[in-house]
C-alpha cells in the first residue's frame, strides 16, 4: 500500500518529495500495528514502551479497569468516558497470561470504577 500509494502520487502530481513525504506519512500512521509494544508492570505503576515512545502511568492515577478479549483498558476516569481512548492505556495481551495480568492489574487499580 505504501509503494502504491507513493506511486500514485508521483504519477499523477510528479512530485518526488511529495511521494517520499506520503510514504513516511503512511509509515507512521501505521507503526503502532507493526512495531512491537513492551508492558512493565512495578510498584509504581505501569510502562508502555514502544519505539520511540515511553508512556508510563502511575497506579494512583488510574481508576478504571476494563477487561475485553484480547486486552484491558486502564482509564483514569471512574466512569466511561470518550477520553478513555487518549487518555486512558490499552494493554493487549497478545501471548501473555491474561488472567495473570488481569488479577495484577485489579489488585493495583482498586475503588468502585474497578469492573
Amino acid at each position: 500500500m505504501v509503494l502504491l500509494s507513493a506511486w500514485a502520487v508521483l504519477v499523477t502530481l510528479e512530485a518526488p518529495w511529495l511521494a517520499a513525504l506520503g510514504a513516511a506519512l503512511i509509515l507512521v500512521a501505521v507503526a503502532p500495528f507493526w512495531l512491537p509494544t513492551h508492558y512493565r508492570l512495578d510498584d509504581g505503576g505501569i510502562e508502555e514502551r514502544r519505539w520511540p515512545r515511553r508512556r508510563r502511568r502511575t497506579w494512583p492515577e488510574l481508576r478504571r479497569v476494563e477487561v475485553g478479549p484480547r486486552a484491558l483498558l486502564l482509564s483514569p476516569f471512574a466512569r466511561p468516558s470518550w477520553l478513555d481512548r487518549y487518555r486512558g492505556m490499552i494493554v493487549m495481551f497478545d501471548g501473555g497470561d491474561r488472567a495473570a495480568i488481569v488479577a495484577a492489574v485489579r489488585a493495583r487499580v482498586g475503588g468502585e470504577g474497578a469492573a
